[in-house]
């Protein structure tokens, strides 16, 4: 009796989204555009997100992605899904923009953000394609909340993660942490090492809790140079900074919080 309640409905969403012209098969290739779907999609629209968008690992919206397929990123793991409409993230998902637009399936591109700009002109995107602006304007609304106005005293910091990179201060990552009162450090290079972040430490060091385990880009030598250099580092959930999305606004509240302590 349940799975036909559950169909039954699945049905008459269906019916109704064709009636007001919204997609009713949603599919998304890429995590950053899983996130921005599980947030502004109903339930009953989504019928695959990739296999980034079901790890808690990587986005604390993997519980939202349960019951609906998972995909590799590319077109031809959703296309027996008959997908109405698929959400592809720029670059990384050419090929599958390309297929999925020579099969007629309607596709919107959402290249990842680089400026907070950029990130509310996506949210309104996505909140469109699936038929729902208002959602879109309501997160955006709240995210601007969480945001706040960047405080007038920055204090220096330096962000680093995995494999001892640190943003550029240019990047979307940098103008979250505007937000929060941070002003990332400008660095010769894009990396950093042990030696020289015990030799010359920030003032601040802010690490990512991501994936420390990575075999790629292991970070247990971060730990390291905070001991040696005696700076109590401050943390932020590097699964909201990877992608940077409306989710990161959150974090950057509590970061700003925790620094003015």
């Amino acid at each position: 009796m349940g799975r036909l309640i559950a169909l039954l409905a699945v049905l008459a969403f269906a019916a109704t989204a064709a009636e007001a012209g919204t997609p009713a098969r949603v599919a998304s290739l890429g995590l950053c555009t899983d996130e921005l779907v599980l947030l502004l999609a109903e339930p009953n629209q989504l019928v695959s997100v990739s296999f980034l968008g079901h790890d808690l690992r990587e986005t604390p919206l993997a519980t939202k992605a349960q019951g609906l397929h998972s995909n590799d990123g590319r077109f031809s793991s959703v296309a027996h899904l008959k997908p109405d409409l698929v959400i592809t993230g720029g670059a990384v998902n050419r090929f599958a923009r390309e297929l999925a637009e020579q099969t007629g399936t309607h596709v919107v591109d959402v290249p990842p953000p680089l400026t907070l700009a950029e990130l509310r002109n996506n949210i309104r995107t996505v909140a469109a394609a699936l038929g729902h602006p208002a959602r879109g304007a309501a997160l955006i609304a709240w995210m601007e909340t969480k945001l706040g106005s960047a405080p007038a005293n920055a204090h220096d910091a330096l962000m680093v993660v995995a494999g001892g990179l640190t943003p550029d201060v240019h990047s979307i990552a940098a103008e979250l942490l505007a937000h929060a009162g941070i002003r990332q450090m400008v660095m010769p290079s894009s990396r950093v090492t042990l030696e020289g972040l015990v030799a010359t430490p920030p003032p601040l060091l802010i690490l990512s809790r991501y994936r420390a385990d990575q075999f790629s880009l292991p970070q247990d030598w971060l730990g390291t140079a905070t001991r040696l250099s005696g700076r109590t580092p401050a943390y932020v959930d590097g699964r909201l900074w990877s992608c940077p999305g409306p989710l990161a606004a959150a974090d950057v509240a509590r970061l700003r919080a925790e620094i003015t302590q």
